[in-house]
């Protein structure tokens, strides 16, 4: 019986295997010139990109970066979730570059992605690969970009993009349309630096204003006029530290904030900020990237965003090692910084993004490319946190247009494996803290909703049930994509934060001072891990939404219908939004940190 049901059984193999070969075959057929075509997601109009011309086809003006697809993606995912699961055994582990490399790294990819490069004649040291081969980037002429993508590159200028090389207009080199060959669609997940166009709006823009003089003067005098946030109201709030500056036990625990847009910090704002809130003098540890400190004087604008995140990041977390981001204007931003922190071995554990864009207007296969690399970056140890944007569920296209209401997340605050960071108001005007909103006087809306590229993860599952069916002034369903990752996970003080800004005084609203302020607590906490011989926290989601509620303090008020204002009691406010309630919501997360409740709860996890 065994003998004939094997002889059987092997003459359906055989059957089955010569189908699937005539298959094979008829398939190849019809598929051998076939190509994977990718267009850009916008058109460059739409973001103030004009077309010059065509370039020199001789002129070496073309950068691509190819990202390589990953092997093994589905385990490295489930072991990121592993271990980064409270209620897993796997919990706290942590891999090397080399590890992950090992993991997920495709060496055959890599190799033809390389040698089909090389046939191009592309010379070997214009190509770099990665040190896990995740990424491979060449530089070439005009012509051959042109030849091998079948696409035709061409110049554009945008009026309002400085190029922080020559400090002139920036020229960036694209195209409409490009084609992967046959051999390479398996390899690649994408090609940047072809379709998508720097967005000069991209910055999670701080809202600023002029501090009136009597409150200068108060200032000035080391009293702090109520209405404002300053390193003591934050510290006092949140209850971290003694009320003397919070300085990490032991300097491994790393920070670094993500720069973009020609955003520059300036040395000596950095040191006069420390000094009149009398907190110990430190300076940047590493920067990368362009920093140009003359533009804080000479234009303060350009250095708004960098000397906030510097500021407030080294104030909450005091003698942290403390590295400067910077991300040229004319790149793919997200990409070729999560391509650059997967390279760096000794990449910074603590990360705040205060930047975004619509989600919209965006690449799915680029996001999908930084969210896989922020995944990766996890499996080391490393947390990404990113602001939750400053215009409520509209984002900032609707700051001036109402017409552009509607509900437009947030990149990459909408990424699962980064940490989101909404805004609160109130402590600073000795008021009960809400959710941060321009109708509020709050100057900013806390960004805030769900994805529309990005599955809702499991950690937040229950969470974002909980919110569907229990939330306050839910707005329709049938108006977002109710089953996608909801945003953001936390929140923190995001109103009036005084700041130094070309050795002036100034005041800032935004989910971009909340961020670096959470993101310096997690370093604190880090330290305090690896001062118990612990690993840092790493990837934090699954166990924020696992954490007794009594480690928050619940926002319970307020809604982010509205935009950011542009003037004083001038902002634009759209039929709907999301409101504040008890638990989670997409507008504050599941709310602000008590801090020592904080710490003390991922201190005690493995």
């Amino acid at each position: 019986y065994c003998r004939s049901s094997r002889r059987r059984r092997t003459t359906i193999i055989m059957k089955l295997s010569f189908a699937i070969v005539v298959c094979a075959v008829v398939l190849c057929a019809a598929t051998a010139s076939q190509a994977a075509v990718f267009t850009a997601p916008s058109r460059p109009e739409a973001l103030g990109w004009q077309m010059v011309g065509k370039p020199e086809l001789s002129a070496k003006a073309v950068e691509l970066v190819f990202a390589v697809a990953g092997r093994n993606m589905d385990e490295a995912r489930e072991l990121l979730m592993a271990v980064s699961d409270p209620d897993s055994p796997m919990y706290g582990r942590r891999l090397t570059l080399g590890e992950v490399g090992e993991l997920t790294g495709n060496l055959p990819a890599t190799t033809r992605v390389v040698a089909w490069l090389r046939s191009f004649g592309v010379a070997r040291e214009d190509i770099d690969v990665t040190p896990n081969g995740d990424f491979v980037t060449a530089t070439m002429d005009v012509r051959t970009a042109d030849k091998m993508l079948r696409a035709d590159f061409r110049e554009y200028t945008h009026p309002r993009v400085v190029s922080q090389k020559t400090n002139k207009l920036a020229r960036v080199v694209r195209t409409m349309r490009y084609e992967l060959p046959e051999e390479l669609v398996e390899d690649v997940d994408m090609v940047a630096h072809t379709t998508t166009f720097p967005n000069p709006t991209v910055r999670v823009r701080t809202v600023t204003h002029e501090i009136p003089k009597a409150d200068q003067l108060e200032l000035n005098a080391g009293r702090f006029p109520a209405g404002y946030v300053q390193p003591k109201l934050i510290w006092s709030y949140y209850g971290i530290g003694d009320g003397s500056a919070p300085t990490v036990a032991t300097t491994d625990s790393t920070q670094a904030v993500y720069e973009n847009l020609g955003q520059s910090y300036g040395p000596s704002d950095l040191s006069t900020f420390l000094s009149n809130f009398s907190l110990p003098a430190q300076t940047i540890a590493k920067v990368i990237g362009p920093n140009a400190p003359s533009m804080c004087t000479e234009n303060p604008n350009n250095c708004i965003e960098a000397d906030l995140d510097v500021e407030y990041i080294i104030a909450v977390a005091n003698n942290a090692p403390t590295t400067f981001w910077s991300i040229p204007n004319e790149a793919d931003p997200f990409v070729n910084w999560i391509k650059a922190v997967n390279a760096d071995a000794n990449a910074p554990f603590v990360h705040s993004i205060s930047y975004g864009d619509i989600e919209q207007s965006g690449d799915p296969q680029a996001f999908k490319t930084f969210n896989d690399g922020v995944m990766k970056a996890g499996l080391r140890g490393i947390s990404v946190f990113v602001a939750s944007g400053d215009d409520g569920v509209a984002n900032f296209q609707a700051r001036n247009d109402k017409s552009k209401c509607g509900f437009h997340p947030s990149f990459p605050a909408t990424a699962p494996y980064v940490t989101a960071v909404g805004a609160t108001q109130g402590p600073e005007d000795n008021q009960p803290e809400v959710a941060c909103s321009s109708k509020t006087n709050g100057g900013i809306s806390s960004g805030g909703g769900f994805s529309t590229v990005f599955a809702r993860p499991s950690y937040q599952d229950e969470a974002v049930k909980n919110y569907l069916a229990n939330g306050v002034n839910v707005p329709p369903t049938s108006q977002f994509e109710s089953q996608n990752r909801g945003y953001p996970d936390v929140s923190a003080l995001g109103h009036n934060y005084i700041t130094v800004v070309g050795d002036k005084l100034s005041a800032g609203s935004g989910t971009s001072a909340s961020t670096p302020v959470f993101a310096a607590m997690i370093t604190l906490i880090n330290a305090e891990r690896l001062q118990a011989g612990k690993k840092t926290l790493g990837f934090l989601n699954p166990a924020l939404y696992k954490l007794d509620a009594s480690v928050w303090n619940d926002i319970t008020s307020g809604e982010n219908n509205c935009c950011a204002e542009t003037a004083p009691g001038q902002e634009v406010c759209c039929e709907y939004g999301f409101t504040a309630g008890p638990g989670w919501d997409p507008i504050t997360g599941l709310g602000s940190p008590k801090f020592e409740a904080l710490k003390a709860a991922l201190v005690a996890l493995p």
